[in-house]
Order: C-alpha cells, then sequence, then structure tokens
C-alpha cells in the first residue's frame, strides 16, 4: 500500500508539472520536442521597434535627419543582433568625402571582422569616438558618423521606414535562417545554432567558417 501510494503521489506531481508547464509553454525536459521550430517571432516590431524617424539601407545601417542638416548614420538592430557581440572597430574620418558605397564603418565580432557601407554620399562633419571598442546595446541612440550631404531625399525612396522596414527586416530574418543552415559547419551546428528555445543565439556567424564572412557582407551588407 505504502509502494501504490508513494508512486500515485509521484504521478501527481508530475502531472502538476505538467500542467503548470504547459499553460507556461513551455516543455518538460522528457518531453521536449528533438527539432523545435525556429520562432520568427522574435523579429517582429514587439522584439525590434522601428523608430518612426529613422530610415534604413539594404546594407543594415540606419540614418536620422537632424535638426542642423546633417545626417546620423549607424548600424541597425538586426545587423548587431545576427553578428552577436559587435564592437565598431574604425570609422570613416572626420572630412572625409564618402561615396555611396564606400566603407563607413568596420565593426568586429570575435577575431573577425566585417565592413558597413555608407548608404548616401556625404563628407563626414563628426565622429562619435564614444561606441568605438564598445559592444553597442542601443544602436539607435548609438550613432558613428555624421555626414553632410544633398542626395539624403534623392535616395530616400532605396530606404525602408515604419512598417515596410518592420516587414523588410522579417524578411531578411528568414533569410538569415537559410544562411545560417547553407554556411554552418554542420547540420547539429545548425541546430544548436538556430534551435535554441525558439531564438537565434549570440555569435551566430561566429560559429560559420570564415569564409562565410564575405559571403554575409555580399548578402547582407551590399547596398
Amino acid at each position: 500500500m505504502v509502494a501504490i501510494f508513494v508512486l500515485t503521489l509521484f504521478l501527481l506531481f508530475i502531472s502538476v508539472d505538467l500542467i503548470v508547464l504547459k499553460i507556461q509553454g513551455k516543455y518538460h525536459p522528457a518531453f521536449e520536442p528533438s527539432s523545435p521550430q525556429f520562432d520568427s517571432s522574435i523579429f517582429d516590431r514587439n522584439s525590434f521597434p522601428i523608430p518612426s524617424n529613422i530610415f534604413f539601407s539594404k546594407g543594415h545601417t540606419w540614418l536620422k535627419m537632424n535638426n542642423d542638416g546633417l545626417i546620423s548614420i549607424g548600424i541597425d538592430e538586426f545587423g548587431m543582433m545576427a553578428l552577436g557581440a559587435l564592437s565598431i572597430l574604425n570609422c570613416a574620418s572626420v572630412g572625409k568625402e564618402l561615396r555611396r558605397g564606400e566603407i563607413i564603418f568596420e565593426g568586429a565580432y570575435g577575431n573577425k571582422k566585417v565592413k558597413f557601407l555608407s548608404p548616401i554620399n556625404g563628407i563626414v562633419k563628426s565622429v562619435n569616438e564614444n561606441i568605438l571598442g564598445k559592444k553597442i546595446s542601443n544602436p539607435y541612440e548609438s550613432w558613428g558618423v555624421q555626414l553632410a550631404s544633398k542626395d539624403f531625399s534623392d535616395n530616400q525612396k532605396t530606404f525602408f521606414s515604419g512598417t515596410e522596414a518592420s516587414n523588410w527586416i522579417k524578411k531578411e530574418s528568414i533569410k538569415l535562417k537559410d544562411f545560417i543552415i547553407s554556411h554552418s559547419l554542420k547540420t547539429d551546428l545548425a541546430g544548436a545554432t538556430m534551435f535554441d528555445g525558439g531564438s537565434l543565439s549570440n555569435d551566430t556567424i561566429s560559429l560559420l567558417v570564415d569564409n562565410s564572412v564575405n559571403d554575409f557582407e555580399k548578402e547582407f551588407l551590399s547596398l
């Protein structure tokens, strides 16, 4: 009788545990699905809010027109998330005349480097040295350079903003998932990278082979 009572009590505890986990939307470790699905909702507007006064370029830099007429430019949140612990090593120097498509930022994650391109023509008027060598936690307040540019309005139709920007970032997240799968060193690495509790883990790209850095730049950072 004692054994039956103990077994019944054990099963009761397990049942209650499963019910609580189900309500929380979680799984008991013994019943964890072997291949959880990628949760693209981490890229929706709630997870990645789109500031109303920010424009996005295809190269994952953002632009903002300031009251003084200068254009602040930084790296968008998708770029920060995809590359993990990204920090900016270098910015285009003050006084440099940048052409659209030239290097404006050089970032580092781990021991790898990646280049971001200027989305517009302009002359560098200011560099935010406070961000150099540091991990950026709030990308839309952490501008890298400010440009004097006359062609912002002419190129504005090539940028994304508002709902259009939100939808574009969602599409980029799907493309990133496919990129990781195709460039992973082995199949189980892709699983460990993407199926981490339904979200992409940090340092995603650093898990890939070295030559995938150039592919990442071509796929996500070109204009």
